[in-house]
């Protein structure tokens, strides 16, 4: 295990979010993988625990102030068919026999549950794809490391543990010149309850015609434009003068400044849905997503937007007493979650060496509906796009729709899944 314990505190970013639940706050997220055979969860527990000491930026539980994290000295246990009910809840001294992430089996399938204080959802590939990696191993699968598989024997890496965002502050800022100010249409939100619906729509990208093909390369201008109109027919009432659609959009940083941190590294950003499909040619619609959100991924604009975020966290954390930083968080939670109507996590393309992706069926992140009715994530993986719609609706109507523009549009799209689920639930320091 390394020396260094930077990853003893909490970065920026993440830290905030250890004083909100899970029912107000988008503090957790899960990551699903699929393989070709029967998970052996006594084996998927040894890979883990061989894996321990290389990535001690995982293995912790939250100290009772919230203001620095405690290494967990134990195994980490593999929950076995326990997809449901899942919970991380917060004691006096701290999280007891719980870490700030989770890992289940059921059958085929393994979910891996992370708190975002943690990492995010691309933060957070290479430690899956070296749990894989392990596990087929020690099953006795043939697997090759191609030189992109942390293993065992790799040396820890402090920027590992690094927080990046801290970094942009010294990154010169501007305001995006060209931004669009919107109101955000409402969309009514569903009575809490414990399970969410899913839905997978596969966008097979060798199959793609015409205009669409040309905004492969950034998906959110694809999916946008789609997932705006289908919620506009769904939920016509929210069709109001004056509003639009917008999708909150979190862009990963890594690409534009690179790093190799797990730790989050990400901005949010707004993009209105101000050309109707029904009103507009399809290239007309893609571009002007299109012009929208390059005008905000501009290295200053993307610092200004960091800096702009860490102004409040910093704001958030600087509060004395925890109620009062819980409040705080409270409040910032509610201004996000007027300020869009859904959100939308990208995380770009996945490569894995082919002797590892061979055994992999399923590889995407699932991003429980928490600000917003809707949240969606999207992954291209084995040349697919993956869209996975998250909500707190359990009729599936919506993601149905969605699938069903993009095939009238002439996007190939199919709905290849549709399941009720738990997301993990994290209950605060308070």
């Amino acid at each position: 295990m390394s020396g260094n314990s930077g990853y003893l505190t909490p970065d920026l970013l993440g830290s905030a979010g250890l004083y909100s639940d899970s029912v107000k706050a988008n503090t957790a997220f899960s990551f699903v993988a699929g393989l070709t055979m029967a998970v052996d969860a006594e084996l998927l527990e040894r890979a883990l625990n061989d894996l321990m000491p290389r990535f001690p930026q995982f293995y912790l539980r939250v100290e009772k102030s919230g203001e620095s994290f405690i290494y967990a000295e134990r195994t980490v246990p593999v929950r076995v068919n326990a997809l449901q009910d899942r919970d991380m809840s917060c004691t006096e001294d701290g999280f007891g026999s719980e870490s700030l992430f989770a890992v289940s089996v059921l059958h085929k399938t393994v979910v891996f549950d992370f708190h975002r204080a943690l990492t995010d959802e691309k933060g957070v590939v290479p430690f899956i794809r070296a749990v894989l990696f392990r596990y087929l191993e020690l099953d006795g699968y043939e697997v090759e490391n191609d030189g992109s598989v942390i293993t065992v024997d790799s040396d820890f890496h402090d920027i590992e543990a690094d927080d990046a965002f801290v970094r942009l502050d010294d990154i010169p800022a501007s305001r995006p010149v060209w931004y669009m100010e919107a109101d955000a249409a409402s969309i009514p939100s569903a009575p809490y309850q414990e399970k969410c619906m899913a839905v997978q729509v596969h966008i097979p990208l060798s199959k793609m015609k015409g205009d669409a093909r040309l905004y492969t390369a950034m998906p959110s201008t694809i999916v946008s434009p789609f997932f705006s109109q289908a919620l506009l027919d769904e939920y016509p009432e929210a069709d109001v003068p004056g509003k639009y659609v917008i999708s909150y959009i979190q862009v990963n940083l890594r690409q534009y400044f690179p790093t190799t941190t797990f730790r989050p590294f990400f901005v949010n950003l707004p993009l209105a849905y101000n050309r109707k499909l029904s009103e507009y040619p399809l290239a007309t619609v893609l571009m002007s997503q299109k012009k929208l959100l390059e005008a905000q991924l501009k290295t200053d604009a993307l610092a200004y937007n960091a800096q702009r975020e860490m102004g409040v966290l910093e704001k958030i954390l600087g509060q004395k007493t925890l109620q009062e930083k819980k409040a705080a968080m409270d409040r910032m939670l509610q201004g996000k979650s007027e300020s869009a109507t859904y959100s939308i996590c990208n995380i770009g393309s996945v490569i894995m060496p082919e002797s590892i992706s061979q055994y992999i069926t399923e590889f995407y992140p699932v991003v429980p509906p928490v600000l917003f009715p809707y949240s969606l994530s999207t992954i291209n993986f084995k040349g697919e796009l993956i869209v996975t719609i998250s909500s707190s609706y359990l009729d599936g109507n919506v993601a149905a729709g969605f699938a069903g523009l993009l095939k009238e549009n002439g996007i190939p799209a199919y709905i290849s899944d549709r399941y009720l689920y738990s997301p993990l639930k994290y209950k605060p320091v308070l």
